[in-house]
């Protein structure tokens, strides 16, 4: 009763209980059964598990920072590009995008103005079909040049997406390659070790070494 109740006790047996379950954990429950070959193959097997976890974690943590990049591009975007009503000049052409997809669109000449009195004339996406003299939404630029729309909330959670998982499963395979190589050669070091042992064990097993001492004797 006055050990329970001894100070310093908790501390003193708290440590080795630590120590205990972490070893339990890689080593497993003491078996003598147990081969150091099957005790590597745990350690490796948790090992994995563990990495697996942490690269889900770094993943995480990508996405939430591309996000938060994008996030903060976007709003920088959206402080600097006008909505704005062009009108459409001449016929629709289609053509053909520079880009290696080699995707086609169509387009027509068109005219703006913006900011107000400063006429500017390009040529822009348009619906098939659209007829001159048809007024187009379009996006500039405070200079009145023709610029990309601010990506959207849909387009930042996808290319957010993107990096999380790609980063994801770039540190997960390549953890996944150091494992797998590990317990290849725990592997190849348990077979040996079992030839090994057999070569010396087998013949007193199969009874060949005393057959051999025995024809020996004759």
């Amino acid at each position: 009763m006055s050990e329970a109740g001894t100070p310093g006790d908790g501390p003193t047996r708290s440590r080795p209980a630590t120590v205990g379950s972490v070893r339990r954990l890689f080593g497993g429950r003491p078996n003598e059964l147990r081969r150091p070959a099957d005790r590597a193959r745990r350690r490796w097997n948790i090992v994995f598990v563990l990495s697996f976890l942490i690269a889900l974690s770094f993943g995480a943590v990508v996405t939430t920072a591309v996000w938060d990049s994008e996030s903060r591009t976007a709003r920088e975007a959206a402080r600097h590009r006008h909505q704005i009503e062009a009108t459409t000049v001449g016929a629709v052409e289609r053509a053909v995008s520079n880009r290696s997809g080699g995707t086609s669109r169509t387009v027509a000449p068109a005219v703006w103005e913006y900011p107000a009195a400063h006429q500017h004339s390009a040529t822009i996406s348009v619906p098939f079909g659209t007829p001159a003299g048809r007024t187009v939404t379009i996006w500039v630029d405070d200079t009145g040049r023709e610029a990309q729309k601010p990506s959207s909330e849909a387009q930042r959670a996808l290319a957010a997406a993107a990096a999380g998982a790609g980063s994801f499963t770039l540190l997960a395979l390549a953890t996944g390659a150091v494992v797998r190589l590990r317990l290849l050669r725990v592997e190849a070091r348990s077979r040996a070790q079992w030839e090994d042992e057999w070569e010396a064990v087998e013949p007193r097993w199969s009874g060949r070494l005393k057959r051999e001492q025995e024809s020996g004797d004759d």
